[in-house]
């Protein structure tokens, strides 16, 4: 994006979504625009829109940057923690693997494996409490597994076998819902540190190769196949349905809380990112990798992270939420 005064062009905060053939408006001002629609390569059209504001406020646009590669590049894996204490664990890397990483920021770590290798299985918690549960083995497993910081202990199994899950909450507070076992499923689970228990709710659109975020009692579930943008909110007992993504998709990465999201990747339209308010989806900036699917992650919306993906992906991608603060200058009349 760049501004005209009149005389000369100078760079000002790029749109959050690269596009071309969409349309725009404005009121013939340089302070308020709107763009709308368009086209992005390969990955079929675009329907969000856009608003263009020259505020009295200093603004830094949503970003990506490159982190630390794995030691290890796989897809179907599964992560949780933060930004800058993040856990790799399982996946496909040719064959499958158990093979599990710790980030701190900068680097990769390994550290002891999986007792199970699989891959579409799904992770909860954080860097040093950490639980890992379903996913496939050559068939959908029921497999539960806890993570303390140094080694992985087999633990009771979910009540269903079921792969491409997802989840959210904490290893002593968790909760796991859709996937396959063996067709798509609404069916909800709960752990309580030491076994799972069915809730009654089940999600209103079964699904798997969905995301998920948030706690036990407050979990967000978006996205998933057969392709879609369906967006539900979870309240310790029902599902209940909100607004959808902008852009229907699956595998695809999850990062926040029910009221504070970040949706990573996916496929369709792999690049993609949407942040959650709690109401609606907003786009904001894409990945820098241009196909990133079947992708694992975590964080917060200020601070998301993405690793893994499809073809045997090694590489990390780490966001930063743009700010706004009021740009002070000392005005005088005369």
């Amino acid at each position: 994006t760049e501004l005209y005064d009149g005389t000369s062009w100078s760079e000002v905060a790029d749109m959050a979504q690269p596009r071309y053939s969409s349309a725009g408006a404005n009121g013939g001002t340089t302070s308020y625009s709107l763009a709308f629609g368009g086209y992005l390569g390969g990955t079929g059209y675009i329907s969000s829109t856009e608003e263009w504001n020259k505020t009295v406020n200093l603004v830094t646009s949503d970003s990506w940057s490159a982190g630390g590669n794995l030691g290890t590049g796989r897809y179907n894996a599964a992560g949780c923690g933060l930004q800058n204490l993040a856990l790799a664990f399982g996946g496909k890397a040719g064959p499958l693997t158990a093979n599990t990483e710790e980030y701190n920021g900068t680097s990769w770590t390994e550290v002891n494996n999986l007792n199970t290798a699989r891959q579409k299985l799904a992770g909860i918690g954080v860097q040093g409490s950490a639980l890992a549960f379903g996913g496939n083995t050559g068939s959908s497993t029921a497999d539960t597994e806890e993570w303390d910081g140094s080694s992985w202990s087999e633990q009771n199994n979910l009540s269903t076998a079921t792969d491409s899950l997802s989840g959210a909450g904490t290893q002593t507070a968790g909760l796991a819902f859709g996937g396959l076992s063996p067709s798509a499923t609404g069916v909800t689970e709960e752990y309580n540190g030491t076994s799972w228990t069915t809730s009654p709710g089940s999600l209103n659109t079964a699904r798997d190769r969905l995301a998920g975020c948030g706690t036990q009692t407050a979990a967000l579930a978006f996205g998933g196949e057969p392709s879609t943008g369906a967006t539900e909110e979870y309240n310790g007992t029902t599902w209940s349905e909100q607004n959808d993504m902008g852009t229907a998709r699956q595998r695809l990465a999850a990062g926040g809380i029910q009221t504070a999201a970040l949706a990573m990747g996916g496929q369709p339209g792999a690049a993609l990112v949407e942040k959650y308010d709690g109401t609606s989806w907003q786009t904001s900036i894409s990945m820098t990798q241009s196909s990133q699917h079947a992708l694992a992650g975590g964080g917060t919306q200020s601070s998301g992270i993405a690793f893994t993906g499809n073809p045997d992906t090694d590489s990390t991608e780490e966001f930063t939420a743009g700010t706004s603060a009021l740009n002070i200058k000392t005005i005088t009349t005369s």
